[in-house]
Parts: C-alpha cells; sequence; structure tokens
C-alpha cells in the first residue's frame, strides 16, 4: 500500500484555537472539512495527544483561523512545533479575540465553531461542530497541504530554527 497517496487529497492549513481558562491554546492542523450546509457543520480532526484537543473538549468551542498561500510560515511552525503545554503561542503571532476565543490576524477566514459530537479513530478524535459564525477577512488563496508538502515546509523549518536561536540568546 503507498500511503503517501494519501497526500494528494485536498487539504489546506489551519490553525485551530481553543482555551485553558484564561489561557489560550491552538494548533495547526489540516483535517477541517464542511459535512452540512443546513444547519452549518463542520468536522476537525485532532491528533490525541495534542493539548488543544484536550482543552477544546473541556470548553466546548473552538475557533479556526484558515491560512494563506503568503502565510507566514513561522505561524505553521509555533503552532505545529511546540506544545501549548509548555509555550504560549498565541503571544508570539498578532491575534484578535472574538468571544473569548483566539484568532489569527494574517487569516484569509476564520471559523467559530460548538462542538456537537466526537468520535476517537486510531491515532485522532473527529469532533463535529456547528458553525456558530464566520466570515471572509481577505482575498486571498488558501494554502494547501500539498504546498506545503511540496516545499513551503522548508520554509517553516527555517523559521523555526531562526526562532530557537533567538530562545538561546535570552
Amino acid at each position: 500500500m503507498e500511503e503517501s497517496a494519501l497526500f494528494k487529497l485536498t487539504q489546506g492549513l489551519y490553525i485551530l484555537g481553543s482555551r485553558d481558562g484564561d489561557r489560550f491554546v491552538g494548533s495547526a492542523v489540516d483535517a477541517v472539512m464542511q459535512v452540512s450546509n443546513k444547519p452549518l457543520y463542520i468536522v476537525v480532526s485532532c491528533h490525541n495527544t495534542s493539548y488543544t484537543k484536550e482543552m477544546l473538549e473541556a470548553c466546548g468551542e473552538f475557533s479556526i483561523s484558515i491560512l494563506g498561500e503568503n502565510s507566514n510560515p513561522f505561524v505553521i511552525g509555533n503552532f505545529g512545533f511546540q506544545s501549548s503545554r509548555t509555550v504560549d503561542k498565541w503571544n508570539n503571532v498578532p491575534f484578535f479575540v472574538e468571544d473569548n476565543l483566539p484568532f489569527l490576524q494574517e487569516s484569509i477566514a476564520i471559523i467559530k465553531g460548538k462542538v456537537l459530537s466526537k468520535e476517537v479513530l486510531g491515532t485522532n478524535t473527529l469532533f463535529t461542530a456547528e458553525v456558530v459564525d464566520c466570515r471572509n477577512l481577505k482575498e486571498e488563496g488558501a494554502i494547501t497541504y500539498n504546498e506545503y508538502r511540496n516545499g513551503y515546509k522548508n520554509k517553516v523549518f527555517k523559521a523555526m530554527e531562526e526562532y530557537r536561536k533567538t530562545l538561546v540568546k535570552k
């Protein structure tokens, strides 16, 4: 079996936000999909070891910041290669708060979801959610997971390497 064939599924890159009490948490995810038009429902998949997933379960709501083709590579690394257990990721990027949920300022669109159900599927948990609010912020195409895998990730790794150097100097 060639599991790499699954990389050809069309998906984007998103920043999933939630909260741990008064502190915001977040992670990069690539599996978000609209599954119903009336009412508006989406599904979001989170890795079972993700702290963001734990906090999403606890508070029952989340934000999705949709990333554009011109997204800062550091944003993906910040949310994808560190844990909210130990790093306050939102303090590293420009963001705004609506309804006590964080959204990236550089998003091309945003979604607020309320969890309706969850199902553990192997390594991940699939959350079904009602879209409580959504809107466009910029006219820009969304970055796809395929674009990320085919070169953009090198920019992400470089941005994280530079970021880690600044931490060593402090």
